[in-house]
C-alpha cells in the first residue's frame, strides 16, 4: 500500500511539473517577445558630406554591465562600431569607419543605441543591422541608409556660332536628375544631354543645351533630384541683334587701336627719357 501511494504521489509530482515547466516556459518567453530593438520603417536619407544618423533603440535593463551594441553592415557583415563592458570597442571595426562613429553614451542606459557617421559618402549607403543584447533578451533591426548629392548651382554658357545660338547649364550632384528645357508657353523643347560619374567622388556631371536659330527666345532650364527632394528652375531671356557682331568689332579693332597708341607713347616716352 505504502509503495503505490508513492507512485501516485510521483505521478502527481511529474504533472506539477510539467505544469510548472509549461508556465516557465510561457513568462521567459514574454520576456524574450517583450525585449524589442526599434528602427525607422522607412530608409534614411543622408546628404554627401553630412553626418548620417541612425536611430536604433531597445528595451533597457538599467543595467549596462550585461549590455552588448553591435552595428555592422548587412551586405557584408562588416563591423561599424562595436560597445560592450561598458565601452566602445572597435579592435573589429572595419577600417572605412575608423574615427567616424560614435554612440550617445549619455543615451545608451535609457536604451537608445543609435549611432552617428560622419563625412557620409556613396560608399557608405546600404543596409545597416542594429543588434542589442542584454538581461532581457536579443532583438536586431534593420536601417536602410540613402545617399544624394544636391546638384551645385548650374553654370550658364552661350555660344554664338552664325546662325546657331547655344545655351547650355552645367552642374554636379547625385543620382541621375529629371531634366527638361520648357518654351515661353511652358511647352517641352528638345534638348541635349551629357552624363558622367566618378564613382570615387560620389556625383555626376551634368551638361544640357539647347541649339536654336532664333536670334530671340525665353526659355526655361528645368532639373530635378527626387531623391535629395531638390528643384532647380533657371529662366533665360536672350536678344540678339544681327547688327552686335559688326558692333562687337567695332569695339574690338577700336580698343585693339587704344591700345597700340599708349604703347607706343610708352615706348617712346621711353626711349627719349633714356636718350636724356
Amino acid at each position: 500500500m505504502m509503495y503505490v501511494h508513492a507512485d501516485v504521489l510521483t505521478g502527481d509530482c511529474r504533472k506539477d511539473m510539467r505544469v510548472l515547466l509549461v508556465h516557465l516556459f510561457w513568462i521567459f518567453t514574454q520576456c524574450a517577445a517583450s525585449f524589442t530593438v526599434t528602427v525607422p520603417s522607412s530608409p534614411v536619407l543622408v546628404v554627401r558630406g553630412q553626418t548620417a544618423f541612425l536611430p536604433c533603440e531597445f528595451v533597457s535593463d538599467h543595467n549596462l554591465s550585461h549590455l552588448v551594441i553591435t552595428w555592422q553592415r548587412q551586405e557584408d557583415q562588416r563591423v561599424v562600431h562595436s560597445y560592450y563592458y561598458q565601452t566602445d570597442q572597435l579592435d573589429r571595426q572595419s577600417s572605412d569607419y575608423h574615427n567616424r562613429t560614435w554612440l550617445n553614451h549619455n543615451l545608451i542606459l535609457e536604451g537608445n543605441a543609435s549611432l552617428s557617421i560622419a563625412n557620409f559618402g556613396m560608399k557608405d549607403a546600404g543596409n545597416y543591422l542594429c543588434i542589442v543584447s542584454n538581461t532581457k533578451g536579443t532583438d536586431r533591426g534593420i536601417v536602410p541608409l540613402v545617399y544624394a548629392a544636391v546638384y551645385s548651382e548650374p553654370r550658364l554658357s552661350i555660344h554664338l556660332n552664325s546662325p546657331d545660338v547655344t545655351v547650355q547649364y552645367e552642374t554636379e550632384g547625385y543620382p541621375k536628375p529629371e531634366v527638361m528645357w520648357l518654351g515661353s508657353g511652358g511647352q517641352d523643347i528638345p534638348y541635349h544631354l551629357e552624363v558622367s560619374s566618378t564613382l570615387d567622388e560620389g556625383l555626376y556631371f551634368l551638361k544640357s543645351s539647347y541649339v536654336t536659330q532664333n536670334p530671340s527666345f525665353n526659355i526655361t532650364f528645368f532639373l530635378k533630384n527626387p531623391v535629395a527632394h531638390q528643384e532647380i528652375q533657371r529662366h533665360v531671356i536672350f536678344n540678339f541683334d544681327g547688327n552686335t557682331r559688326s558692333n562687337i568689332s567695332v569695339i574690338l579693332l577700336s580698343i585693339l587701336c587704344t591700345l597700340l597708341l599708349c604703347s607706343t607713347g610708352v615706348l617712346l616716352w621711353l626711349y627719349y627719357h633714356k636718350k636724356r
